[in-house]
């Protein structure tokens, strides 16, 4: 009995040891202790990330082409004598410059026009430039006059084409001049400076269409060309006068002249007069406070102004010394203000 209890006892605890065997897994040593810290699913919570598409959309960088000045352009000649007309053609043209035309009673000329067949004309304005602002942003275009070599000692120059009847003085009058017939730009050219003539050219935003580049990520690029509406742009001439009153002798040698064109990105300016004058020598600042003033002379030499005695500054008005200014006209002054910007006046 006790044996055949014995032996159902052993096939039991057999039973249950292959049944355990079978489902239990052994690990090795580390196995099991999962230390990993990816982080798990979780019912009703996520996280997520933030990027950023970048700051405000920039047009392309500035690009303005200077016109091409064809050479003779501001050669001039000076005729305060009427030669010229008192031996011109039977056929109008003149009799010294071959299948040349002449035109103004000013007694300055400039060559305007050469036709195909090689006539040319004579006026007493140069042939108008032009610059155009194929940008998006607004442009300050300026053009300066300045004598490159003196003439003779006995010609002056004239602020004005209009000379007194008793005014019997050698005078020339150059300048550069927009052209409108409406409130012209005229600025004169002076035995003490440069004369400079600047003006705003306005962007054409519409012009350009947002986009997206891999290589230069968002941005404004410029429309297909059927697109486009007309840009904006200016143009300018140089003109001149002699004083016929006075007497003109033999051998005068006439100043030689230097036109320069440039440009920069428009900025609008805290003072409200790009010009002083001994008789207007006080300029409204606006949006800062001015910080210094520096004299530049016609030489190119430049002299600090002193606070208290060649300028004041107060109540968002500077005024400069009358005397200081009348003994450098054609110079000009850089105003160094608190945004950290200078700026420059012509003094007239």
């Amino acid at each position: 009995m006790r044996k055949k209890n014995f032996k159902k006892f052993a096939a039991i605890t057999m039973a249950a040891a292959m049944t355990l065997g079978s489902t239990l897994t052994v690990f090795a040593e580390g196995e099991g202790d999962d230390t990993s810290t990816t982080p798990t699913a979780e019912a009703g919570v996520a996280e997520g990330e933030g990027t950023y598409e970048g700051g405000e959309m920039k047009y392309p960088t500035l690009s303005v082409t200077l016109p091409t000045i064809p050479a003779g352009t501001y050669d001039y000649i000076a005729d305060p004598n009427g030669l010229i007309e008192k031996t011109k053609n039977d056929d109008g043209t003149a009799s010294k410059y071959a299948d040349s035309t002449f035109t103004g009673t000013t007694g300055i000329f400039f060559l305007t026009n050469t036709a195909d067949d090689g006539a040319k004309t004579y006026t007493e304005k140069s042939a108008a430039l032009t610059l155009a602002n194929e940008n998006a942003q607004d442009i300050d275009v300026t053009v300066k006059l300045e004598q490159k070599t003196a003439g003779d000692t006995s010609i002056k120059y004239a602020n004005s084409a209009e000379f007194e009847s008793t005014d019997k003085d050698n005078k020339l009058f150059l300048a550069i001049t927009d052209g409108a017939t409406t409130d012209p730009k005229v600025a004169a050219l002076t035995g003490n400076g440069a004369a400079t003539v600047t003006t705003r050219v306005a962007g054409v935003p519409e012009n350009f269409e947002a986009g997206y580049s891999a290589d230069t990520g968002y941005g404004y690029t410029k429309k297909d060309e059927a697109d486009l509406t007309d840009w904006n742009d200016c143009s300018f001439e140089l003109t001149g006068a002699l004083n016929k009153n006075a007497t003109w002798g033999d051998d005068l040698a006439f100043p030689a002249i230097k036109v320069t064109w440039s440009y920069a990105e428009h900025r609008d300016s805290a003072l409200s007069a790009s010009t002083i004058s001994k008789t207007a020598n006080t300029l409204t600042v606006t949006g800062a406070t001015v910080t210094g003033v520096t004299l530049v002379k016609t030489s190119g030499t430049t002299a600090a102004c002193a606070a208290g005695t060649n300028y004041t500054f107060a109540d968002g008005k500077l005024t400069v010394q009358a005397t200081m200014l009348a003994n450098n006209i054609g110079g000009k002054l850089k105003i160094a203000l608190s945004t950290g910007v200078t700026e420059e006046v012509t003094i007239q």
